[in-house]
């Protein structure tokens, strides 16, 4: 693939990509499948699509190049400067948030009919059903993709990164994780439940007392958990991440899988009562859940 080198490029590229996968559209957060606040290189969609770097924001491009406008960014009142040094105005209208919204401006601004992509790995269950709903109105579909587009069109995107788990001590957690993980436990089942997910990258380090230095100037480690009502766990976390010294710490009663199991264990929940957060886990842990009629 040729290399793009102006922003321009780039977007006429996502265009020519989501006429492909038959999208009229596609939303592009600052985000990852954690829903962390700030994201790994790998996660920087936004600022290699369209230039912006802030901590916060949301692009929302039409395939059409013809709709005027075409394209839209969402900031806050943060960025209402830095958005316009970075962001060109040839190609992107400006929107400040919270005066407007992603679902209501593609609602004023999606053809009637639409197919609106979405990434269900970077979006939460909240966001995903408000949009939705909003799309009614004038025959829009909000459409989860398997591929996200912008991924399709990025030659020289950045691996997520493979530094090591490192442990915490407990002297300075304060408490093992086996007694975290208990009073976990003790919640779990006070609800009637079998399982929790644990995505969220701040809560899974201080769950299992490990730190790491995937995200910059954030002391966490890619990976998910899922916790059971008997105080296990089991730990999805890519290979290369995993050391003698982790496993140590970790223990017989935490199960390490590679990342990749991670959706297949969901899949084998069927039947059970599940607890996920639907302020820090995405779309495609409750759409896997629901699949799996847990």
């Amino acid at each position: 693939m040729m290399l793009m080198n102006t922003h321009a490029a780039r977007l006429d590229a996502l265009r020519k990509q989501l006429q492909r996968q038959g999208l009229d559209g596609f939303v592009i957060p600052i985000s990852d499948e954690h829903m962390s606040e700030y994201v790994g290189a790998y996660a920087q969609r936004l600022e290699w699509l369209t230039g912006f770097g802030g901590s916060a924001g949301t692009a929302v491009v039409l395939t059409d190049a013809a709709l005027e406008p075409a394209a839209a960014m969402f900031v806050d009142g943060r960025y209402t400067l830095q958005v316009r040094d970075q962001v060109d105005a040839r190609h992107y209208a400006y929107e400040s948030v919270p005066e407007t919204s992603v679902a209501a401006w593609l609602a004023d601004h999606a053809p009637q009919g639409a197919r609106i992509g979405f990434d269900p790995w970077l979006h939460g269950k909240r966001w995903a059903t408000a949009t939705a709903e909003k799309l009614k109105p004038c025959g829009a579909q909000l459409v989860p993709v398997a591929q996200n587009p912008v991924d399709a069109v990025w030659p020289d995107r950045p691996a997520p990164s493979a530094a090591p788990a490192l442990v915490h001590d407990e002297r300075h957690a304060g408490q093992s994780s086996e007694a975290k993980r208990a009073q976990v436990a003790e919640w779990i089942g006070g609800k009637g439940l079998d399982a929790a997910v644990i995505t969220a990258l701040d809560s899974l380090a201080w769950l299992l007392n490990i730190r790491g230095s995937d995200i910059d100037r954030t002391p966490v480690v890619l990976a998910n958990a899922l916790v059971h009502a008997d105080g296990t766990a089991d730990l999805f976390i890519a290979p290369a991440k995993v050391t003698p010294e982790l496993r140590a710490h970790l223990g017989a009663a935490i199960r390490i899988h590679d990342d990749t199991a991670f959706v297949p264990a969901l899949a084998e929940l069927a039947g059970k009562r599940v607890a996920v957060d639907p302020d820090h886990s995405v779309q495609a842990i409750f759409s896997a859940l629901e699949d799996a009629s847990a």
